[in-house]
């Protein structure tokens, strides 16, 4: 007997955009967001947050939003919303998470 489960695995790309042409990718494998709770927890500063962005969408996306000089609170939404297509839940649901984290 094969139980086939490939449809309730539902492996499809998660994206987000930041601005026009600036589509990523989102790796939401398993080993790659323990990585990045690890980093969180060691380093919340903004080269921590680089290193998230790093992580999740890759060298190229790090690279142009670092070149986009970007505001801190511009970098939370942007990490945020990294997170939200992580855990499969809305970016105002992430937020509200963060938001009573934070608490």
């Amino acid at each position: 007997m094969n139980l086939n489960i490939t449809d309730k695995l539902g492996i499809e790309k998660q994206e987000i955009t930041i601005a026009e042409g600036k589509t990523y990718t989102v790796d939401c494998g398993a080993k790659t967001m323990i990585k990045a709770q690890e980093i969180f927890k060691k380093d919340s500063s903004l080269e921590g947050m680089f290193d998230v962005i790093e992580l999740l969408l890759g060298k190229k996306a790090k690279k142009e939003i670092d070149d986009m000089n970007l505001t801190v609170k511009q970098l939370k939404v942007i990490v945020l919303a990294i997170m939200a297509q992580i855990n499969e839940i809305s970016y105002e649901e992430m937020e509200e998470r963060f938001q009573k984290s934070v608490k």
